[in-house]
């Protein structure tokens, strides 16, 4: 059996944000889960539920999706 555990990673969005710094989050995000057991399940861009519109045009948020095995 396992357990899962979901970590949402905003979009950063405004003016001093450089490309790659909401990407540069999820990578230590990750390394941090996997120092604590976790292992990574995987990555995705949900729709956003309230405009319908496909994750790619209105993205807000990466979740990131971690499994740990239960003993």
């Amino acid at each position: 059996m396992y357990e899962y555990k979901f970590i949402k990673v905003p979009l950063k969005k405004g003016w001093n944000i450089k490309t790659g710094d909401t990407f540069e989050e999820c990578k230590n995000t990750i390394q941090e889960e996997v120092k604590n057991g976790w292992r990574l399940k995987q990555v995705i861009v949900p729709v956003n539920e309230n405009t319908g519109i496909a994750p790619y045009q209105a993205s807000y948020c990466y979740q990131i999706i971690f499994e740990k095995e239960i003993k």
